[in-house]
């Protein structure tokens, strides 16, 4: 069995944590989507790649003129930030570009009930864009957020800082979460994201095993039984992933176990403490597949028995290999209550992404 063994010691923060906070308007508003080829040549004093692998990659620490990265994302559909008929969308076609002063965005995908989302956006991070610095419960920076005004809506984007990333050992593959709130009409888009440089074909293995240690980032959403009283809260925890390069089979745990209040972290506190009384949540991979790099799974919420009744979701997961031999991991993923919950909460849901190594 192959084993990473420098294995992540990712603490991070909940990218999605700075979402679903706000309303606005005014400013330049979404266009449709377009995917443009650019020129992905790295400028100088870009980090060497690494020599294990014959295939050339880009890291996310660099300075580009015009990166176009690798991108997957997934869209939760809801018609207002207080509603409790979500949609999902799992087939979104995605480009993520950056040119060091800012991303490029787009994402275009239908979901099952026939909404459309189509946007285009250009987000600011040389300090045009309102930026949030985001930390961890220890008070470390590992990510920021870039807050911009629509026309009719509220755009929040976060992602990792790659630096930091770059000091836990994750090079290749970096997450990110848009959301859209609009004002009025109030729905709210949001999309779990992960980008970087999808392994090559060639170089994806071909025997063998190898464990990936996990890193969850998700938003976790419950209602109460009144109905109309919503809790969003930070989700953390572990996992693993066992990719059979033999079997091209894909199996493993997420594990939600750590809950942060949503408002400490969406305020740029540099501490914040765990939230109690929230049921440990494992997801299980089921049916998961590697084809050419890329990875699709749906997720089984073990039920988990409570003082308030069981607790029981089903959801999917999206994801990739990403540089040299497939030795990173990005993932996107949701995950709904199910037929078999018979929790107090009326309904939850939870959203976000995995990183792994």
């Amino acid at each position: 069995m192959l084993k990473n063994h420098r294995g992540i010691a990712l603490v991070g923060i909940g990218l999605l944590s700075t979402l679903t906070a706000c309303s606005g308007g005014g400013g330049g508003g979404s266009t449709e989507a377009s995917s443009t080829a650019a020129d992905t040549t790295p400028a100088s004093g870009t980090p060497a790649q690494a020599a294990a692998s014959s295939f050339s990659y880009s890291k996310i620490l660099g300075e580009y003129s015009a990166q176009q990265w690798d991108a997957i994302a997934l869209a939760k559909i809801v018609a207002s930030g207080s509603s409790l008929n979500a949609e999902y969308i799992q087939n979104m076609t995605t480009s993520f570009t950056e040119d060091g002063q800012s991303y490029a965005i787009s994402a275009t995908g239908q979901s099952n009930g026939n909404i459309t989302l189509d946007y285009s956006w250009t987000v600011n991070t040389d300090g045009t864009d309102t930026i949030a610095t985001l930390y961890d419960p220890t008070g470390f920076q590992v990510a920021n957020s870039y807050q911009q005004a629509l026309d009719d809506a509220e755009l929040n984007v976060s992602t990792y800082d790659s630096t930091w990333l770059a000091s836990q050992g994750v090079e290749y593959v970096d997450g990110a979460a848009a959301q859209v709130i609009y004002t009025g009409r109030d729905p709210v888009h949001t999309l779990p994201i992960i980008y970087g440089d999808f392994t090559e074909n060639g170089d994806v293995k071909t025997t063998a095993n190898q464990d990936f240690a996990l890193l969850p980032d998700m938003l976790f959403q419950y209602w109460d039984n009144d109905r109309n009283t919503s809790t969003t809260l930070v989700a953390k925890g572990s996992g693993n992933i066992t990719v059979n390069y033999a079997s091209n089979t894909v199996t493993g745990t997420v594990v939600l176990d750590k809950f942060y209040n949503y408002a400490d972290v969406f305020n740029s506190n540099t501490s914040y403490a765990l939230v109690a009384g929230i049921p440990n949540i494992t997801m299980t991979l089921v049916n998961g597949t590697l084809v050419d790099g890329q990875i699709t799974a749906t997720l089984d919420a073990s039920i988990v028995v409570t003082s308030n009744g069981t607790l029981s979701g089903e959801g999917y997961l999206k994801g990739a290999l990403f540089g040299p031999e497939g030795n990173e991991l990005g993932a996107t993923l949701f995950l709904l209550q199910d037929s078999e919950d018979t929790h107090s909460y009326f309904y939850w849901d939870s959203t976000g992404i995995v990183l792994g190594q």
